[in-house]
């Protein structure tokens, strides 16, 4: 089929549908694979939902439960982020978070000896997190000082929010430093839900949720941001279950997600063995399946 607007990667118009939510219909491009609201929502109706504190703190449909209560699952991922940036700058040095929400990871960097700074598209997140962590954070890329550039700057499940990525990513390219970093995280549109069972992939949260990403897709992105030596790796192993156990431990996932999951430690474990117990089980019936849920990748700018 014909889309009703150019694919925001790659600019093809060949598209097929894959899922409708809310009143919003996904298409997946059939050149490099990524999947984008088509019809695109106004940029003002997209920046309108995220003025509202329910979407960080109510909003399950779109937003989040309780960001806070996230937290606990946040860190280790965080945590793992920052060691491998430590890795390309074992002096630090300043970075920039990218729709920071209430500052979580610029508390870990900071602590782990960078320079913060962000930027987070909900005023009143804005201003409570630049006001308790004494840090500045804008609401906008444009409203960073200007001639600032930064060693690293990071983007934790916010590239499939923007409407148009290309263009975003490269504003951002061009507020690292020489030889900086660009590092993100993003849902996987190449993973077996996003492919196969679409009413069941919780990444499809439109109208927050605008274009999702492959591997391939995320690469071309990046590259035509004007970013180079791009590495893309896959994590967050989401593995099919057989319907009865997938139906017995959602609950368990669900409270994983958001934060609620008691005992915390026994409740991680549980659900880390019912994680392998389904990668055997993908690997006996379905190999050729992506079970990763979850893209990240480092780019940098050019010397």
């Amino acid at each position: 089929m014909v889309a009703t607007e150019p694919c925001p990667v790659c600019g093809s118009v060949d598209a097929h549908p894959v899922v409708s939510r809310r009143g919003f219909s996904y298409v997946r491009c059939s050149h490099c694979r990524a999947v984008y609201v088509s019809p695109m929502p106004l940029a003002e109706e997209v920046a309108r939902i995220y003025q509202d504190l329910p979407y960080f703190a109510g909003n399950t449909e779109i937003g989040y439960g309780d960001y806070a209560a996230m937290h606990k699952a946040l860190a280790p991922h965080f945590r793992r982020r920052l060691r491998r940036l430590a890795q390309v700058f074992p002096k630090r040095g300043r970075l920039l978070d990218v729709g920071c929400a209430d500052g979580f990871f610029l508390e870990l960097a900071r602590a782990d000896g960078w320079e913060v700074a962000g930027v987070e598209i909900s005023e009143p997140i804005a201003e409570e997190t630049a006001r308790r962590l004494g840090v500045p954070v804008v609401t906008s890329i444009e409203k960073l000082p200007e001639g600032a550039v930064y060693d690293a700057v990071t983007l934790w499940e916010v590239v499939e929010h923007f409407r148009e990525p290309v263009a975003e990513l490269r504003r951002l390219a061009q507020r690292l430093r020489p030889e900086g970093v660009l590092m993100l995280s993003t849902p996987n549109a190449g993973h077996w839900q996003a492919v196969r069972a679409p009413e069941l992939w919780t990444a499809y949260r439109p109208p927050a949720h605008l274009v999702l990403f492959t591997a391939d897709s995320l690469h071309l992105a990046l590259e035509k941001a004007g970013l180079r030596e791009i590495h893309i790796w896959r994590t967050a192993p989401l593995p099919p279950l057989p319907a009865f156990l997938r139906r017995a431990t959602m609950p368990l996932e669900r409270s994983l997600a958001d934060g609620s999951a008691r005992p915390w430690m026994l409740a991680r474990a549980l659900w880390l063995a019912v994680r392998l117990l389904g990668w055997a089980w993908q690997r006996l019936t379905r190999p050729q399946e992506d079970i990763f849920a979850t893209l990240e990748a480092m780019a940098w700018r050019p010397g």
